[in-house]
Order: structure tokens, then sequence, then C-alpha cells
């Protein structure tokens, strides 16, 4: 071991004095490397080490400092153990995140798959998870039979700072006794510090964040060459960095859905499936997932919209993709639309549909076509209400239409007319008796040209679509 005596300057004794000396420097590996004088062994007594004394051993104080939290502990360094102070925190972010948060990254193909595996344990609903490192490697599907090369993999997501160690605790068996060594405990660091501060230099290039690292290590340590500095701080011209050329939409986001398949090879009968699959989200998914590959926008930017934090626009945007992934909402643009829409005749599957540029919804559309539930639409169907047109029949033949039909009340059926009148259904001579219509006429019908333009024609996909990004009573 490399050190100094006690009675040295710049010999740190304790924990506090190692929390300091992080926050003078701003950020220190724990084991010597190439910079010489940059790192917690050369100035700790030499002895002091692996006693097991929290007094005096360096190798106790990492586990009191990621405990404590006033800095991060991880593999920081070239893979290796170090400490950031939180000043210093938000600048390793921004550059070795590259400015993306974990979901980007993976949506832009830049994470590997064993990453996610890990990551899932530690996003969205999980997010504030704190798990021993075996439980992440099992709940992960690494060891026997499964995933290989954990330990090279949490390093890199160590690196990349998504995750650092919160503690480091024993082992208890069934009867609550601690048994074994003590091991770490990982979570997100946002879980910690707050994502507030964990991704406060978001805004500043990642280059720039990297030449703040590297100068702040020449003005502590002179000596240190530009080598030694990017070596030890993980910096690497093969790094993938940048985003990768665009793709327009909806291809992005069918790329964002199947990684594996070319987006380019999806026909326009899946696409339009792809539409109905969408209307399926909540309004707040289907405006996250519009904002973030139709318009191009940062959850960030998202979110300062909807008055969210960045971390709860990931949190939608995941659920959005973990549902249009679920098998029925899915088969809409695996199976295609027309076969889905036989297969809504039996009740199996209720659809809000997006309009496709060139596919109009007609009165001869099955009515799930307009956003309604299966047990709405099984219900209607009992009573022989299948197609658009048999609704605006039953609508028309009497203002209390639905009564009679269990399960649909008046609440249900307002938001039925209310949907129906979106698309330009019900007749020139039915009156908004809900008040202002959803297409912006309150007290008259709805002519065919207001028909034609809410399927769509003559009008450009902005304008097509309301400002909210979402349909109306869903």
């Amino acid at each position: 071991m490399r050190g100094v005596p006690a009675d040295d300057p710049s010999c740190i004794h304790n924990i506090d004095e190692l929390e300091q000396r992080v926050e003078e420097i701003g950020f220190l590996p724990l084991f010597a490397g190439d910079v010489s004088g940059f790192s917690v062994e050369e100035h700790t007594v030499p002895e002091g080490w692996w006693t097991g004394d929290p007094e005096r051993d360096p190798w106790e104080w990492r586990a009191l400092a990621a405990r404590r939290g006033r800095v991060a502990y991880g593999k920081f360094f070239g893979g290796r153990a170090g400490f950031i102070s939180r000043e210093w925190l938000p600048v390793f972010v921004n550059y070795r995140r590259d400015g993306y948060d974990f979901d980007a990254r993976w949506d832009d193909e830049l994470a590997s798959f064993r990453q996610k595996k890990i990551m899932d344990l530690f996003m969205e609903e999980n997010a504030d998870n704190e798990l021993f490192s075996n439980q992440v490697k099992e709940q992960a599907g690494f060891g026997k039979g499964g995933e290989k090369n954990f330990e090279g993999t949490l390093t890199g997501l160590e690196m990349e700072t998504y995750l650092v160690c919160r503690d480091f605790q024993q082992r208890k068996n069934k009867r609550g006794e601690s048994y074994g060594w003590a091991i770490a405990v990982l979570a997100a660091p946002e879980h910690i510090f707050g994502r507030e501060l964990v991704t406060a230099a978001y805004s500043e290039e990642p280059k720039d964040s990297l030449r703040k690292i590297v100068e702040r290590v020449k003005q502590c340590y002179p000596e240190a060459s530009e080598r030694e500095i990017l070596k030890l701080v993980g910096y690497s011209e093969d790094r993938p960095s940048g985003k990768k050329e665009s793709l327009p939409y909806p291809q992005n986001l069918l790329k964002a859905i199947d990684k594996e398949k070319d987006p380019w090879s999806w026909t326009k009968d899946q696409i339009s499936g792809l539409y109905v699959a969408l209307g399926q989200l909540r309004p707040k998914q289907q405006k996250v997932l519009w904002e973030k590959y139709h318009e191009g926008r940062k959850n960030e930017e998202i979110g300062a919209e909807l008055n969210r934090s960045a971390g709860t626009i990931s949190a939608y945007h995941g659920k959005a993709m973990r549902r249009l992934r679920s098998p029925l909402i899915s088969a809409w643009y695996t199976a295609g639309y027309a076969s889905n829409l036989r297969a809504c005749a039996a009740g199996k599957y209720w659809t809000f549909a997006v309009s496709d540029p060139g596919e109009e919804i007609s009165s001869d559309d099955l009515c799930l076509r307009i956003g309604l539930k299966v047990d709405v639409f099984e219900r209607l169907a009992g009573k022989e209400i299948l197609r658009i047109l048999d609704l605006e029949v039953a609508i028309a033949l009497s203002d209390t239409w639905y009564k009679g039909i269990y399960g649909v009340g008046a609440k249900t059926a307002e938001d039925i007319e209310r949907k129906l009148g979106y698309f330009g259904f019900l007749g020139a001579d039915h009156r908004c008796k809900y008040g202002p219509c959803q297409c912006g006429y309150a007290e008259s019908g709805h002519s065919e040209e207001e028909r034609a333009i809410r399927n769509g024609r003559g009008l450009p996909v902005s304008d097509r679509i309301p400002e909210d990004k979402v349909l109306p009573g869903n």
C-alpha cells in the first residue's frame, strides 16, 4: 500500500476528513492510479487498512460514506472505486451519460440488453429500490443458466453513473441473523441525491463537462498529463456518443417498440393498427409518445409543459411502451388493422382510433373505433348495436336510447355522443345537448364538410389532432 505517516499534513485520519477532502477536490479515487497523489490510499496510514475499525480503516469509511450520502460512492474511475462530491456529481453524470436518461439511451440503442435487465430494477415504479448486489444478479436473470458478465455489466452502469453504492451490509438468514461479508447495496443516484441535483448539468454539452473534469484534475495535480487524466475518468474515443440519424414518425416509434425489426418493413395495414393501438393508452401516455416521437422533444421539455419532472415523464413513457407491447394491444400492429377489426366483432378488443392520414372512419366501422371499452361494446352488441351507423340510428330515435341497456347510463351515453360528434357523425339535424361540441359548434348540427374535416381530408396531420394531442372523452 502507498500511504503517508499519521503526522503528514496531507494525511486523512477519519471519515469526516475523507468527506471533506472529496468536497474540496470534487472527486477522489479510492486506490492509487496513474495520477500520483490522486487517491485516498496515498493519503492514509497503510497500517489502518482492513483492520475493521471504522475509526481508522479507509475500507470501512467507504461503507460509511455510501450510507451517509454526503458524497457518492461507486466504480467511477476506470472501473475502479472512488468518491464524487454533490457539487461535481452532475458534471460527471452529464459527461458519462452523454445527456441521456437510461430509457433514452436504450431507445437509441446505446445500452445493452444486459444493462436494461438490471436497470429495469431501478426505474419507474422501482426508482426507489435499494437492492443487494446478489439480489440484482438474481432478479435480472444473471448467474447459472442465465446472462453472463454480471460484474462487468454492473461496473459499466456505475461508470455511466446510472447506479451507485447506497450501503454495505451483511445478508441475513431466515432467522434474521447477519452472516458473511458485507456486500454492496445498490440504488440509482436520483433516489439518494434527488433528480434535480443529479441532472443539473444536462443543459450543457457532455464534452464541456469532460473538459471541466480534466481541468480540475490539472488544477489540483499540475504534473498529471492529459492522457493519464483521460484514462482515469474513463474517456474512450470509441465510446458511443451522440444521437443516431433520426427516423421519421411513426418509424421511430416502431423502432422503439421492436428494435430487431426494420422500421421500414411495417405494412400500411400494420401502421393503421398502430394508430388504433395508440388510442388505447391513457391520455397522458398518448401525449408523451406524441411529443417524444412526433415532435422530437426531450423528457425535460415535455415535463416543463406538463408541470412534471423529467423522471415522471420517463415513467409515463415506460408505462406507455409496456402497454403498447402487451398482447392484446400489440396484436393491432403485429397482425394488422384489418385482422383485428374482424376480431372486434367478438368483443375481444376495444379501440380509440387516431386516424391514419389516408384512412377515414366510416359509419360501417364497428363502434369500438370511437373508443368504447369491451364491456360497453358487448352490452350494445346485445341490443344489436354493432356499427357506428347502428348508434346513430339509436340516438336519432330517442334521447334516452340507452335506457334498457344494462351498464350504459346517462354518463356513458354522453361520452359516446361526444365521441361520435368528434368524428363528425350523428347527422346534420343532431343538436349537442351536452354543451359545446368537440368539433367546435355548440348549437348546430354536423355538416358533411365538418365530417370530412374530422376524418382528415384536406388538413395536415397537425391540424387533425387536438392541441393536447389526445382525443376527447378518453
